[in-house]
């Protein structure tokens, strides 16, 4: 029997609220943040990057804020692969929406984005200090102390989303908590990290208030999701939550990331 509910332990159910907005696409690309970090956000990170930014796009609309991407493998090579693969379905007739078809003219909707100071692509690899990958030779690894020195400013949001080394990058995160107008993440391997991600919850001084969970992701078979997104806001912009308020995902502003499926409900142990 299928279950119809994800299990999360009780420390990810949130305890505040804000006002907060969808941005980025539908359903995978797009999250919730605080509508007030729009308004006090003079720089956006963003750490990982992929074929995708609707979120940066949105988010520059929204606030004017500064855009600085840091994502190695969105190369010239990436792009040229990119091409050649969506001609050849472009030939054997494969797009059948419009978001397909939208697909093989990305290389120029990206060219047109990154096309300023104000909105910049890195090709580095975002880590931690002394980390080496030896799959990625040749490849600048930097961390928030070479991004901040970069790129000074009292106030700015992260949306990370690095496929699993969001771990190495914990710690980095709250030595600059103080500055942060905002943040999203996405936490990979969940099962195996949930004392690692409990640990920076509590330490860090920003709330926890909207969680939502990546149904591309796997669980586990007490149905722990593996992959969940969440989101935090500066205390001054939040309210306790009622009790009636804690049912995630929240109806008219989470979407399922595989649209293919439903979203869950979630419940707390």
């Amino acid at each position: 029997m299928k279950n119809n509910s994800f299990r999360l332990p009780y420390f990810f159910k949130p305890i505040f609220k804000t006002e907060l907005i969808r941005v980025g696409k539908e359903n995978d690309g797009g999250y919730c943040i605080p509508k007030k970090s729009l308004k006090n956000t003079s720089i956006l990170y963003s750490f990982g990057l992929g074929d995708d930014w609707s979120f940066e796009k949105q988010f520059r609309k929204h606030s004017g804020a500064k855009i600085v991407c840091v994502d190695y493998s969105v190369t010239r090579l990436f792009w040229f692969k990119r091409f050649i693969k969506d001609l050849i379905e472009l030939f054997l007739l494969k797009y059948r929406t419009k978001e397909q078809f939208q697909r093989f003219f990305s290389f120029f909707s990206y060219n047109i984005f990154f096309n300023n100071t104000d909105k910049i692509h890195i090709k580095s690899f975002f880590g931690s200090k002394g980390y080496h990958d030896p799959s990625i030779p040749n490849v600048e690894i930097i961390d928030m102390d070479t991004i901040l020195k970069r790129w000074i400013d009292e106030n700015f949001f992260l949306k990370i989303d690095i496929e699993g080394n969001e771990y190495r990058v914990l710690d980095q995160i709250i030595k600059y908590q103080e500055r942060l107008s905002g943040l999203v993440m996405e936490f990979h391997n969940c099962d195996l990290m949930l004392e690692k991600i409990r640990q920076f919850v509590e330490k860090l001084n920003l709330d926890l208030v909207h969680i939502h969970v990546n149904n591309f992701g796997t669980t586990t078979k007490d149905y722990l999701p593996t992959v969940i997104e969440l989101t935090f806001s500066p205390k001054q912009y939040n309210l306790k939550r009622e009790k009636n308020e804690t049912d995630f995902p929240v109806k008219l502003l989470d979407q399922p990331n595989d649209k293919k499926e439903n979203d869950l409900n979630v419940s707390f142990f």
